[in-house]
């Protein structure tokens, strides 16, 4: 931020770590109940809501300089750049600190490279609640959800209606939450917020949305709790940036910095992410060949001899591409007919199916009808070279696009990002041609 214009220089500080403060952050599916679980934490635990719409808001409301950048953005109709959003939360998460308070952030970050960003500056939970809930139930909860644009508060037509009729009568239903919006909503979810989640897959826990927000309430603060009162062993230096007008009061108090905790919540109130440290590895160095992996546009994507399979199989680490494989990841699947959706793709253990399945089954389930033989594939490409993709597909997305091409059909997938599918199509050539 240009210190000129706000009067505030800024300086990096080293503090010493508390770890029984709460850092929280919460994930999960549209209309799955983040922002009221996060108020009502917020409010019983004393955490600042961490709401990036809402400071957004403040700081156009108050014409600050990040304010005013993001004023413009939304003016022209443009997504917030990402490290403006981060400057502004970081902003929020010093003075919380300075104030001696734990924090939550409300269903940021939304991707890996958000989650990056929030890093850098030194923002990490201690504890992440990962909501879940049926496809279903999302887009129930989503038609009826109504917004209260002066409070910021949430309310259902149905199942939660207000009983001022003032309030009633002022609530309006964001263009976000029509029906024709909330399947892109949810895939958006399924291709960006599964990979996020998998950045915290040692603090994450599951947390069951699909019950009446009284009892998800005591859930996630049985956990927090829990959290707060677990101490780390050793608790480094952090560095953070503050206001040089907090210096003094913040040096003794406040905490930023990324950590991790032992902590364990009562059994008996949580079922814990399944994972490991070891799963946590795994899946680190999955994304980071992924992120590692630089599109070349002069590569012929389809080797023609053993020789230049060898060459594919250098590029990609097999053993990482086959751990991702069986995991299971999840893509959007177009077809013939109906519109695209998303769904988990995977593979069995001796590589010569691929699988796919609905992606909120609680465990991956091979079934033939629902498959496709490696063995049958000819060719595999990048972009919209099948009819399906010329049907249903977007050229702002081609690099995306993924196809598996059989003599009597084709596989048509989406995939998060260019360099995944880079990485898909590099790794699956080399199968076919081993």
């Amino acid at each position: 931020m240009n210190e000129a214009a706000t009067g505030v220089s800024w300086v990096m500080v080293s503090l010493t770590t508390q770890t029984d403060m709460i850092h929280a952050y919460v994930s999960g599916p549209p209309g799955s109940g983040k922002t009221t679980l996060c108020k009502k934490v917020g409010q019983a635990l004393k955490l600042e809501h961490l709401s990036t719409g809402e400071i957004l808001r403040e700081n156009i409301k108050a014409r600050t300089e990040w304010g005013r950048v993001a004023k413009k953005c939304i003016a022209a109709k443009t997504l917030v750049p990402d490290d403006v959003v981060v400057e502004m939360l970081a902003e929020r998460v010093a003075k919380a600190s300075n104030d001696g308070r734990g924090w939550v952030l409300d269903g940021f970050p939304r991707t890996v490279e958000q989650a990056a960003a929030l890093r850098t500056k030194g923002i990490w939970p201690n504890v992440v609640l990962i909501l879940e809930l049926p496809s279903n139930d999302i887009r129930d909860r989503l038609v009826g959800r109504r917004f209260d644009p002066k409070t910021g508060d949430i309310y259902h037509a149905e199942f939660n209606v207000p009983r001022d009729p003032d309030v009633a009568a002022r609530l309006i239903h964001r263009d976000d939450d029509m029906t024709m919006k909330i399947p892109a909503r949810v895939d958006a979810y399924a291709c960006y917020g599964h990979p996020t989640n998998r950045e915290f897959l040692s603090i994450a826990y599951d947390v069951d949305a699909d019950r009446p927000i009284a009892d998800v309430a005591a859930e996630a603060m049985e956990i927090l709790r829990s959290a707060g009162k677990k101490k780390s062993k050793s608790a480094p230096p952090s560095e953070v940036l503050l206001p040089s007008n907090q210096l003094k009061e913040a040096a003794p108090k406040a905490t930023i910095e990324p950590e991790e905790t032992e902590w364990s919540p009562p059994k008996s109130l949580l079922k814990q992410r399944p994972s490991s440290v070891a799963t946590a590895t795994t899946l680190q160095k999955v994304d980071a060949e992924i992120q590692r992996v630089v599109v070349d546009n002069n590569m012929v994507h389809q080797p023609s001899s053993s020789a230049a399979a060898a060459d594919v199989a250098k590029l990609v680490d097999m053993e990482r591409f086959k751990t991702m494989l069986v995991s299971g990841f999840d893509v959007i699947k177009h077809g013939r007919r109906g519109a695209p959706h998303t769904r988990t793709l995977f593979c069995d253990v001796e590589f010569k199916r691929l699988f796919w399945q609905k992606p909120d089954k609680k465990e991956l389930k091979a079934k033939l009808d629902q498959s496709i033989a490696l063995a049958d594939v000819i060719q595999v490409v990048q972009g919209m070279k099948t009819d399906v993709f010329k049907r249903s597909g977007d050229t702002s997305k081609s690099d995306r696009y993924l196809s598996l091409i059989a003599d009597d059909r084709t596989l048509d997938i989406e995939v998060a990002s260019d360099e995944l599918c880079v990485l898909l199509v590099r790794g699956l050539t080399a199968f076919l041609e081993a």
